[in-house]
């Protein structure tokens, strides 16, 4: 696991709002589920560390950059932005 991912993981662990959701990595991404098993439910948007040392935020189905940041606390208060309301 990359140095940027587990930064991403501290990160959103000390993020109130994103405990309720299941974290997981895949391809050097760190995902957030609304269920724990098999098919994954990924409504919140994913980080990615960037080989500069930035993250990148995109939507849940990864067609859309919603922004990138210089720390993974940053990005993960842009994935906590853009959670959906339900």
């Amino acid at each position: 696991m990359s140095q940027g991912v587990l930064a991403l993981i501290e990160a959103a662990r000390e993020e109130p709002a994103l405990r309720r959701l299941y974290p997981y990595t895949s391809h050097f991404t760190l995902w957030f589920s609304a269920s724990a098993g098999h098919p994954f439910a990924v409504t919140a948007p994913a980080v990615e560390p960037l080989p500069n040392g930035r993250f990148r935020v995109r939507g849940p189905r990864q067609t859309t950059v919603l922004g990138e940041a210089d720390t993974a606390r940053a990005a993960i208060a842009l994935v906590v932005a853009n959670l959906p309301r339900d």
